[in-house]
């Protein structure tokens, strides 16, 4: 009965958590780049994520980078690479 009642506690806590995160507004964002040499996708992306906090899955936002940066095959030194940021606030 009291391992019952723990889990129960333990449950609303992680909703109530969650439902805050949730909550919390939105900010968006585009970061503008330039590729340099031995630059690649995956490593530029990364590293803005990273560094501006945008915890989503990077596969994601890097099919969002390359259609609005209008990338089609592989980076190139000199393309200008627009990436998408979603941050929590």
């Amino acid at each position: 009965m009291m391992m019952k009642k723990v889990l129960f506690i333990l449950l609303a806590a992680c909703c109530i958590l969650a439902a805050y995160d949730y909550s919390r507004p939105e900010e968006k964002f585009v970061v503008k780049t330039t590729a340099g040499e031995g630059d690649t996708l995956w490593r530029l992306v990364g590293s803005v994520m990273e560094r501006e906090g945008d915890r989503r899955d990077i596969h994601e936002v890097i099919f969002y980078t390359r259609q609005i940066s209008n990338i089609k095959g592989d980076l190139q030194v000199g393309d200008v690479v627009l990436i998408p940021i979603e941050v929590r606030k």
